[in-house]
């Protein structure tokens, strides 16, 4: 039987030592309950670092190299020009920690690339989806492994999107989702192909960790994997998860009044699709299967930037247009067919992030592989790991504070163009010459 566990430790790693590829050499060395499927960094006490990490116990195999590892790029290519923006999942981000709510900003950053890779919480909003043609869809556990070096991901439209619903104790809910189905169908000709429901239920209850960051507490999870296999029988590269995620009303209703906690159902849509991407072939996403139609909320006035969520009873468009804009993904020396672009770690021009989020692997892997970083000071978040108290920012690595996504977008301008960002601030720093 498959389980996911939360496990919280602590590393000793010095100032000069604090990049992925020492890290996760201390990971790996600890009695591990499981495979890694997911990180976060909690605190920072001097030479201490504390972590909370997701695991999961299966005998199934996973399809890409592990977490811990890491393929240092030999080279940097800026042809085609990527970036990658990250507004991590359940950390209560002001921009992107709601429903969908980072699509203007993520849009912004997309016209001054090639191509913008984001993850699914920041544009995905219920039934809307509006995020660029060039901005691709794809999972966080998948951005990690773009930016380790194991996998390299070919753009390219979605022939047919695989759903995936657990079943549900009502009929009428399933109903519910197939209408929205169908309607994806009729209207946007979207070939949704092979829809599963499951033999049993996946019972996952929302719940926050003692740090407070949104997470999950799984039941049946083989029940998903059993469905899963099915898709992977199919033609089917992308799948969409339709499950139910129990939160306690208190907590819906606190979170709808704009009270400061994580989305709470982020955590654990993250670790059952970072879970999806690891095991199976996939691009994956996410969507709440409804279990009581007062859940919806019709009729009620809430913050903004959730208001996608009160106008949907299925929940399921938004990522399904997302998916269709999702790369594939392969092992990272997979042989080209002639016409194909493959971006790879080696086209990462730069990658964004709130200021406190960056204890995450993608921080932590881009100052491995030299990519400059991109910290949004005004997208805060409940987080407050920073790059000054991790000690890294004077260690002559490319990593810019800017103040809102604007700027970073004129950032990407300069570095697309070869523009050297510190020539266009004052006070302009002295050369310092080489002496012989």
């Amino acid at each position: 039987m498959s389980q996911i566990f939360t496990k919280n430790f602590e590393l000793k790693c010095s100032f000069e030592k604090r990049t992925w590829k020492e890290i996760s050499q201390k990971i790996s060395d600890l009695p591990l309950p499981g495979i890694p499927i997911r990180l976060i960094l909690t605190s920072v006490k001097e030479e201490t670092l504390g972590f909370e990490a997701s695991f999961i116990a299966t005998d199934r195999q996973p399809t890409w190299a592990s977490l811990l590892n890491i393929n240092i790029r030999q080279k940097a290519s800026h042809k085609p020009f990527v970036a990658v923006s990250i507004v991590p999942t359940g950390v209560r981000a002001e921009i992107g920690g709601f429903a969908g709510d980072a699509t203007p900003s993520t849009n912004l950053l997309a016209c001054a690339c090639d191509y913008l890779v984001t993850n699914p919480n920041a544009v995905t909003a219920s039934d809307l989806y509006f995020a660029k043609d060039n901005v691709l869809y794809l999972e966080g556990n998948l951005i990690c492994h773009l930016l380790l070096g194991n996998i390299g991901v070919i753009p390219e439209k979605r022939k047919n999107i695989a759903v995936i619903i657990e079943k549900p104790q009502d009929d009428k809910f399933l109903n519910n989702v197939l209408n929205a189905l169908n309607s994806l169908r009729a209207v946007g000709g979207i070939n949704v192909d092979p829809v599963v429901v499951t033999g049993g239920r996946i019972e996952t209850k929302c719940t926050y960790s003692s740090y407070g960051n949104a997470l999950g507490e799984f039941k049946g999870l083989d029940e998903l994997m059993k469905a899963l296999d099915v898709v992977e029988s199919s033609s089917a590269r992308a799948v969409a998860l339709v499950t139910t995620l129990l939160v306690d009303d208190k907590v819906r209703q606190a979170y709808y009044r704009g009270e400061s906690i994580p989305n709470p159902w982020g955590g654990a849509e993250a670790i059952m699709t970072h879970m999806t991407t690891n095991f199976y072939p996939f691009t994956a996403a996410h969507a709440p299967l409804l279990m009581e139609w007062e859940h919806t909320g019709f009729g009620k006035l809430v913050d903004p930037r959730d208001g996608a969520e009160l106008i949907s009873s299925a929940y399921v468009c938004s990522p399904l247009n997302g998916l269709i804009n999702s790369p594939r993904p392969v092992k990272f020396d997979t042989p080209l067919v002639a016409g194909e672009t493959r971006i790879s770690v080696e086209n990462i021009s730069a990658v964004i992030m709130p200021e406190t989020t960056v204890g995450n692997i993608p921080f932590l892997a881009s100052l491995d592989q030299g990519i400059p970083i991109i910290l949004v000071k005004d997208n805060t978040t409940k987080y407050n790991i920073t790059s000054e108290k991790l000690q890294i920012q004077t260690q002559g690595r490319k990593i810019y504070l800017v103040n809102n996504y604007m700027e970073a977008s004129g950032l990407l301008l300069a570095l697309r163009n070869a523009i050297v960002p510190e020539s266009t601030t004052r006070p302009m720093p002295q050369l310092t010459p080489i002496f012989l």
